[in-house]
Order: C-alpha cells, then structure tokens, then sequence
C-alpha cells in the first residue's frame, strides 16, 4: 500500500460548526475545516471534542482535510484512492456505507450493487473497485467489538464521540470487552 505523507494526520479538538459537507475542528484556536462522511457527522454535536485520523488532499489550486472516525477506515480510505477513476469524496461516500467489515465482505462476494448505491459510482466503477481489491483487504481492527465498548460507554452517559475517542485510547494489548471498557473509563475520568 502507497503511505500518503502529510503535514496534518490527526486532530483532536472542539467541535465549533457542522455543515452538510464539514465540520469545524478547532486546535489550539486554529479552526480546520475536515470534510466527513455523513454517518460520522451524524454522531457530532457542536461544543464537544472529538479525534479524527485525516488525509490531507493536495491540488493545484486547493487544500482539503478528510476526517475518519478509525485508523482502519483512513487505510482503506487510501486502498480506494489507489483505484482510478476514485477521489477522496467518492472514497469517503463509499466508506459510509457501513463498518469495514460490511464494505470488505460485499467486495469479496463481488457485490457491484452494494457499492454503486453511492451517488457517483456506476456499474463499471464499483466493478473495478472489486476488482482492484477483492482478495487484498485485510482486517486488523476489531470493530465490531469496539462498537459494544462504545455501546456500553453510551448507556453510561457518554457521548458517541466521547466513547469514540476513549475506546481509541485504550492500549491494543487489551482485548476483553470489559477489559476495553474499564480502560476506556479510566480514561474518561481523567
């Protein structure tokens, strides 16, 4: 896989506007404008903190910040991006389709339908996305259980991005769920 060096690779700061398209990051009274998906926007509230890992997208005449709730999710953010024909806004529409795992199980069936529900990518295109990347995906993240940690973190009162940002604190080393989630709450006692 191609790393995309960049100046700006992650954020961690407040919430000052969301729009339809961004949100407002503000760090250390700097404010960055992070274009995101809307199933991550959708968990945002103006006024809380939350942590992004972020592409930084180059063009001739512009510079644009692509926020992502996971590590994972900007990994195969990059893998979409190898694939001709594949910007970072189509990228990131089609990583909002679901978790990584349901986007990893449809390109290996082959399901071409799955992909081109996003706005933007036709037949031909999502049969060259499972071309391009069927059978060279691998999981390494553990989302699914990540998602019952954050659950869990929510019923206690947490925000979605509170819960977020804990359960990526929480050291690798660490795999029980309730393990995970007295981990994360040591961190949000802090």
């Amino acid at each position: 896989m191609i790393l995309y060096g960049c100046m700006i690779s992650y954020l961690e700061g407040e919430i000052k506007k969301i729009t339809d398209d961004y949100v407002i990051v503000v760090v250390n009274n700097v404010g960055y404008q992070v274009f995101l998906s809307s199933k991550i926007r959708a968990g945002l509230k103006e006024g809380e903190r939350t942590s992004l890992f972020v592409h930084e997208y180059l063009r001739e005449n512009a510079r644009e910040l692509y926020g992502f709730a996971s590590h994972a999710e900007l990994e195969f953010f990059w893998r979409l991006l190898d694939i001709s024909g594949v910007g970072p806004r189509m990228a990131m529409n089609i990583i909002a389709l679901g978790s990584i795992e349901e986007l990893v199980k449809n390109i290996e069936k082959g399901n071409i339908d799955y992909i081109s529900q996003v706005s933007g990518v036709g037949k031909k295109t999502a049969q060259k996305i499972v071309i391009e990347l069927k059978g060279k995906l691998d999981l390494t993240g553990s989302e699914e259980e990540d998602q019952e940690v954050i659950t869990a973190l929510k019923n206690l009162g947490y925000t979605k991005s509170q819960a977020r940002e804990a359960v990526r604190k929480v050291s690798k080393d660490v795999t029980d769920t309730g393990d995970k989630v007295r981990e994360a709450l040591r961190y949000l006692s802090k």
